[in-house]
């Protein structure tokens, strides 16, 4: 067997249930890498005192039961639910509409109208790659060379 025939060519062709498997797969190895990582993730918080911080705000000087500790997983739970509510409001909203809407085509005569020019000039203008215009003392476009 090739390692060219393991990988899905073509995922449009997959079942549902073999995008779920996969998924899940997918999931518990992400979720396996990162328990690899976590005693390099404790080394580096001891380091950097989060073990300290925790001794101060929860073991040594608590307010109530919890301490300040349960306050703060409060607020950040608070915070969590706020801007997960705002981005499930935001995708409802916005979710698989079109984020543009598409020009009107404009016609030689009402660009001409637009930018003070003759249609004849605004037909030169369109077809030349490159345009010396002039403006004229009334205010009008001219076309002087188009090339």
């Amino acid at each position: 067997m090739k390692a060219e025939t393991i990988i899905i060519q073509r995922p449009e062709r997959q079942s549902s249930a073999q995008k779920a498997a996969f998924a899940t797969i997918t999931v518990f190895a992400w979720l396996f890498w990162a328990f690899l990582w976590l005693p390099l993730l404790t080394l580096g918080a001891w380091a950097f005192g989060l073990r300290n911080a925790w001794l101060q705000l929860h073991v040594l000087n608590p307010i109530g039961n919890g301490g300040d500790i349960n306050i703060i997983l409060l607020v950040a739970v608070l915070c969590a639910v706020v801007f997960s509510s705002w981005s499930g409001y935001n995708h409802a909203r916005f979710a698989g509409k079109q984020k543009r809407r598409g020009n009107k085509p404009v016609d030689v005569a009402e660009t001409a109208a637009a930018i003070g020019a003759a249609t004849g000039d605004a037909m030169k203008m369109q077809g030349s790659r490159r345009t010396v215009v002039s403006v004229a003392e009334d205010g009008f476009m001219t076309v002087d060379e188009a090339s």
